[in-house]
This record gives structure tokens, C-alpha cells and sequence, in this order.
């Protein structure tokens, strides 16, 4: 089991959210993505939700108000039927990762649909924040692991605002 990442935004915060783990289209690219491990581990705690597909993969999206909203979403209280065992992909948000708009480089962004991002407290510590994810993500081991299901690295999305590039997979 991968250790869990600190988290950015606090709790309470998220529960007040009408934006995280909702989507406005059912194929969303920033929709969770569960690495084969996150995935056995979640299917072991045999919670509410569902995948799209086998093996490493995206979570499935349902129906919820206007848009989609994430299998593992409860939305009667906003909160996750999997925290305990939820994927790299949602421990790290509002930090994604994603290709730039020409597929050239691998970036570490900000997703500015995340209301939290305009706090003054939570803007003090996105650049600290982003530089743990970073380092996470380009130790060896993990890179590796990216490298081997690229599809954990969504496509370029223009709310994402580009803060660097990562090194993944690179000498």
C-alpha cells in the first residue's frame, strides 16, 4: 500500500464542495484513475462503486444532478466510500498531472475548478505543496509505475493551470 499524501485542502472545506468528484460529461479526463494495486485494495473493501473497465483503470461515472459524479462519491454527505483506500490520483488533488496541449512534456498543474484554490491560506501553500508531489512523483520507483499505465496522465485540460514539467521516466 502506498503511503497517502498530505493533504492540501482541508476536510472540512472539502465536505462543503459542490465541485469535486463531479464531472459535466460521463468520459471525463480528470476522473479518477486507479493504478492495479489502488484497485485491488478498493475491490478488498467491497465499497459502493464501480470501474469503467478491467484491470488498471478509471472510475465509473453515474449519474448525479446536472452532470456525472464519481461511483465512490456519496452524494448525500459529499464523502468518499473509499478515503481510506483512495487512489494517488484523488490523494493529490487539486495537483494533476497531464500532457501539455503538444503532447511534448509531462506537466504537474493546479485544477482551478477547486473553489480552495482561491483562499489566501490554501494559495500560501500550493507552491510547497506542489514541489512534495513533485518530488513523489519522480522518485524512480513510481515514475516507473506511471511509465508503465500512462493513462494515469490525463490529456490537457485548460482549466489546469501548467506549473512545471515533470521529469517522469527521464535519466
Amino acid at each position: 500500500m502506498r503511503p497517502q499524501l498530505p493533504q492540501l485542502i482541508p476536510s472540512e472545506v472539502c465536505l462543503d464542495c459542490p465541485v469535486c468528484c463531479r464531472f459535466p460529461e460521463k468520459q471525463a479526463a480528470l476522473s479518477p484513475f486507479f493504478f492495479p494495486e489502488e484497485r485491488l485494495q478498493v475491490e478488498s473493501i467491497n465499497a459502493k462503486g464501480s470501474f469503467r473497465e478491467a484491470g488498471a483503470s478509471k472510475a465509473a461515472l453515474v449519474a448525479c444532478g446536472h452532470g456525472f459524479a464519481c461511483s465512490f462519491f456519496n452524494p448525500e454527505d459529499h464523502t468518499c466510500r473509499v478515503y481510506e483506500a483512495r487512489p494517488l490520483d484523488c490523494s493529490m488533488y487539486p495537483a494533476v498531472i497531464m500532457r501539455s496541449s503538444d503532447h511534448s512534456k509531462v506537466l504537474l498543474g493546479a485544477d482551478t475548478k477547486c473553489p480552495a484554490l482561491a483562499r489566501p491560506s490554501v494559495k500560501e501553500r500550493l507552491r510547497q505543496y506542489l514541489d512534495l508531489i513533485q518530488r513523489y512523483l519522480e522518485n524512480p520507483t513510481l515514475s516507473s509505475q506511471i511509465g508503465k499505465h500512462p493513462q494515469f496522465i490525463t490529456e490537457f485540460q485548460e482549466e489546469v493551470v501548467e506549473l512545471r514539467e515533470l521529469s517522469l521516466g527521464k535519466a
